[in-house]
């Protein structure tokens, strides 16, 4: 079952649907990990999630495995693509080749990183952030003999935020049974973003760093929805297999609903599957007699086009509407 999953997971299916989503990027892909435990057997599912055409990629390792090592991070990205990912895939090296490669990146600033100034200058971060104002400034990151362009975008936290971080950071050095540095602390007063794109403003930086949440979505979805581990059965085997069962169903809904033409952007996921589900039933049926598959794809095509569109927010909007204002002038 493992290998016929693996095998699902080397296909790569993806939207022809216009772009909605940032074009300005050849391409928005978030890169995260999941562990998946049945028992006392597991993996890690790594995945590459590309928001603009929904393509998956993903693969299968070992629960101790570190995540910069997974095969997924390894795999290429186009030119003039984005790729966002958690201080977990935090590397210059692969920050370096990106950039030399005209691959976009943003990530958030790691503790500890030296930044020097254009000429080549240490700069000491805690001075540069004395003030309560957004900041943009060019850096290089790297040694000496293979430092490279960059851009910091920080700007200070909210008070409300900043009580919440602070908590955070005493409870995580807590678990880790170390005390938190003063660095660290001194830094938890702002918000501090490394990237290559040009002339990116702290909001922009911001809107783009919350995209990265879809892929946390994608595994609850995943798990709570699909219920990828659980299993009525009590041999840990059995629920691997089940396991591995579910996602290759979900891996398949997934490329269902991209060929038949899913609005991702007017359509959340969950409705989308939810929707999946009532034409179950014609599915089997074009498995059996592949014939009918033109009438499955047609009526699916039908109902997507036609659901229920996502609402809209003025207080609290929701993460595509930041999506579509990306590039719009700030006032």
């Amino acid at each position: 079952m493992r290998s016929l999953l693996e095998a699902g997971l080397e296909e790569v299916v993806q939207s022809n649907a216009p772009l909605v989503v940032l074009p300005r990027f050849n391409g928005v892909y978030l890169t995260d990990c999941t562990r998946l435990v049945w028992g006392a057997t597991g993996v890690k599912l790594a995945v590459r999630l590309e928001l603009q055409r929904g393509q998956l990629q993903a693969s299968l390792g070992e629960l101790l495995e570190h995540n910069q090592r997974v095969a997924v991070v390894q795999r290429a990205l186009p030119a003039g693509a984005l790729h966002l990912g958690d201080l977990g895939f935090f590397k210059l090296s692969q920050f370096r080749e990106w950039t030399a490669a005209g691959v976009f990146w943003l990530t958030r600033y790691k503790v500890g990183t030296r930044l020097y100034t254009p000429d080549g200058q240490v700069l000491d971060l805690p001075t540069l952030l004395d003030s309560d104002q957004p900041l943009t400034l060019p850096v290089r990151l790297g040694s000496a003999n293979a430092a490279f362009n960059a851009l910091l975008v920080a700007a200070p936290l909210p008070s409300e935020a900043l009580l919440k971080r602070q908590a955070r950071l005493h409870e995580q050095a807590r678990l880790d049974q170390r005390p938190l540095s003063q660095r660290q602390a001194g830094l938890a007063h702002w918000t501090l973003y490394l990237t290559n794109v040009p002339d990116l403003s702290f909001e922009q930086a911001h809107t783009l760093a919350r995209m990265r949440w879809q892929i946390e979505l994608l595994f609850k979805l995943w798990k709570s929805h699909g219920h990828v581990l659980r299993s009525r059965s009590a041999n840990p085997i059995r629920q691997q297999c089940e396991g591995y069962a579910k996602l290759l169903g979900l891996l398949v809904a997934h490329w269902t609903l991209l060929v038949s033409g899913w609005p991702q952007d007017r359509l959340g996921a969950l409705d989308a599957l939810r929707l999946l589900r009532l034409h179950l039933p014609p599915l089997l049926h074009a498995l059996t007699y592949p014939s009918a598959f033109d009438d499955f794809f047609y009526f699916l095509m039908l109902d997507l086009r036609f659901a229920p569109r996502r609402s809209t927010r003025r207080r609290s909007p929701f993460a595509y509407q930041f999506w579509y204002a990306f590039d719009d002038p700030i006032p």
